[in-house]
This record gives C-alpha cells, sequence and structure tokens, in this order.
C-alpha cells in the first residue's frame, strides 16, 4: 500500500492498466479488458485515498465517491455488448460520479468566496454550457427513445461538473484549477467521442480515442484535486478550522 502512495509508481502503474484496457478495446480482447479496465479506477482511487486521507473532509469524501462510481460504471459497460441494460448501469453509475465531481467543486467554490477571476470562470462556465447544449440537442435526436431520457440527464449533469470545475478559476491554486478544468474537458471529449460513436455515426478510433480520453481526464481530476487538498495555504485554512 506504501508504494501505491508513490506518485510515480501509481501513474506508471495507472499508465500501463490504462494501456492494456485500450489494447484490449482496439483488439476486440475482451479478456484483456476485464483485467485491466477495472483496475484503472482502483489503482487511482487508492492512490487519492492514500495522499489525502490525513486532510479528510467533504471534498475529498465526493472525490473519491465519484472515482469508486466510476469503477462501478467501468465494471458495468465492460459488458454492454452483451445487453443495453449494463450500458444503463454504467450511465447511472457514472451519472453518480459526476454529481460527486459538481458538488466538489462546488465546495471549493464555495470555501473560496469571492475572487478577482469571477468573470474569467464564468465565461469558461458559459462555454461548457453552451457546448453541452448544442451537443446534447444534436445527440438527442439520433437516441432511441428507450434511451434519450437517461442519456440526456447524463449530458446535463457532465456539463455542469464542467462548468463547476471552471467556476473553480480563482477559487483554488492554479495548477489544481488546470488539471481539473482540462480533466473536466477530457472527460466530456470522451462521452462525447462515445455517445457520437454508440447513436449517431461510427467513429474507427472511438475504441482507442474514448479509453484515452477518459484516463487522462479522471487522473487529471484526481490529481487536480489532490493538488487542491495538499495546497499550502488549503492545510492552513483546514488547521485554522479545526482550532
Amino acid at each position: 500500500m506504501r508504494l501505491l502512495k508513490n506518485h510515480w509508481v501509481s501513474g506508471l502503474l495507472f499508465a500501463a492498466v490504462t494501456l492494456g484496457a485500450i489494447v484490449g478495446e482496439w483488439r476486440g480482447q475482451h479478456q484483456l479488458v476485464y483485467a485491466c479496465k477495472p483496475l484503472m479506477m482502483v489503482v487511482l482511487g487508492i492512490w487519492f485515498y492514500l495522499n489525502s486521507r490525513r486532510y479528510g473532509d467533504r471534498f475529498t469524501l465526493l472525490i473519491q465517491v465519484g472515482l469508486f462510481f466510476s469503477l462501478l460504471g467501468d465494471a458495468a459497460l465492460m459488458f454492454d455488448h452483451l445487453d443495453q441494460f449494463f450500458f444503463l448501469i454504467g450511465l447511472g453509475a457514472f451519472l453518480i460520479a459526476q454529481i460527486c465531481y459538481a458538488l466538489g467543486f462546488a465546495q471549493n467554490v464555495a470555501d473560496g468566496g469571492n475572487s478577482p477571476g469571477l468573470l474569467i470562470g464564468i465565461f469558461i462556465a458559459a462555454v461548457v454550457l453552451a457546448y453541452g447544449a448544442i451537443f446534447g440537442i444534436g445527440l438527442l435526436q439520433s437516441v432511441d427513445d428507450d434511451v434519450q431520457v437517461p442519456v440526456g440527464i447524463y449530458a446535463i449533469t457532465i456539463t455542469i461538473m464542467g462548468a463547476g470545475a471552471a467556476l473553480r478559476f480563482g477559487r483554488t491554486y492554479l495548477p489544481s484549477f488546470l488539471m481539473v478544468m482540462a480533466g473536466a474537458a477530457l472527460f466530456i471529449a470522451s462521452d462525447s467521442i462515445l455517445a457520437t460513436h454508440r447513436f449517431v455515426r461510427v467513429i474507427d478510433h472511438a475504441p482507442f480515442s474514448v479509453m484515452l480520453t477518459y484516463a487522462l481526464g479522471q487522473y487529471l481530476i484526481a490529481r487536480g484535486c489532490l493538488r487542491h487538498v495538499l495546497d499550502p495555504e488549503e492545510v492552513r485554512r483546514r488547521a485554522a478550522l479545526d482550532t
């Protein structure tokens, strides 16, 4: 367990299992996907927990729960080629994960108070919301009626998550904002490619690009959130609240 706390060890292990999952998806080797894909969030979740547990609060708990439900979503989506029911289970798990991330980012915004970067955050959030609205409306025109509602709800939720990441601007350590914002954007890109490939048209690179953008997105969100937790100013703020 102590090895998994090390950033380099966990990062290399995460990269290795991600590569295995990508190769498995690309070649249609389901056994390799079954072996590697769940380990992605297991490694990331354990690494985040071991490094953040000393500073555990509502924010760290929300991110940890988000990583856990992402693991459940990954596990369900591994079997969606067998039955669409697994797709709906995975969608539900990721919906909860997105809600947890969004609530965690909202906690950052609330804790950060007034910020001179408010207008910049609002502008970036508006761009995210505009993209979500345009893509979501176009997507729902191609989605089957029986999954239109859950897909629509999920599209709204992940868009809100991205907007929440944007509103952290000026309310957290800059590297934390950049990592989380990039991670949220990659997560949205991954789901956009997946949805387009599944409901609109076949995308040849989807087996590769969906997994790569998803893995990078999750890693950057977790790493950026940990940078926030370990930021010296944030540590001092917690210490002041505990005294």
